[in-house]
């Protein structure tokens, strides 16, 4: 069971430092959910230079109250913000001032954030601050090189 974690972290992990498309298991389909006036608030980033990456991916925040969370996903086509598969996701860390995201798609039921990490788990981190106007999203892997790409608020017209 841990070899093939282990071998599915690597590709995730692979696939985020290229910024390349991954699947993973039921992938959401469609446009990003929009604000819901009794729900949470929606946000959506995008990542600044797709010329850096072979597919753009995204970044829907929801923020409800103090709890803030993430999920990044590869964007289908270049002009838009249609959802394709999802490569990441996690919550804002209050002790470390940032949105850290699990790569892949594994439940948090299964394995904590800490012990993901602890493990060798890719992750990406994303200091966060209200109000930000741009983010820099850096996946980590351990003994692995990092990468950093830059997102944008995403505003639809």
């Amino acid at each position: 069971m841990m070899a093939k974690i282990s071998v599915r972290v690597s590709l995730i992990g692979t696939v985020l430092l290229s910024a390349a498309c991954g699947k993973v298991d039921e992938p959401p389909k469609g446009s990003a959910p929009k604000n819901n006036a009794s729900g949470p608030i929606v946000s959506k980033w995008k990542t600044q230079n797709a010329s850096t990456s072979k597919a753009p991916m995204g970044l829907v925040l929801e923020q409800q109250d103090e709890k803030i969370t993430a999920t990044l996903y590869e964007l289908k086509g270049t002009n838009s913000f249609v959802l394709g598969d999802k490569l990441a996701a996690g919550n804002y860390q209050p002790a470390q001032k940032a949105i850290i995201l699990m790569a892949g798609n594994v439940p948090s039921n299964l394995i904590s954030l800490d012990d993901w990490i602890a493990n060798g788990g890719p992750y990406v981190k994303i200091p966060f601050e209200r109000g930000a106007t741009n983010l820099a999203m850096t996946t980590e892997v351990k003994n692995g090189p990092s990468a950093t790409v830059n997102l944008t608020s995403f505003k639809e017209d």
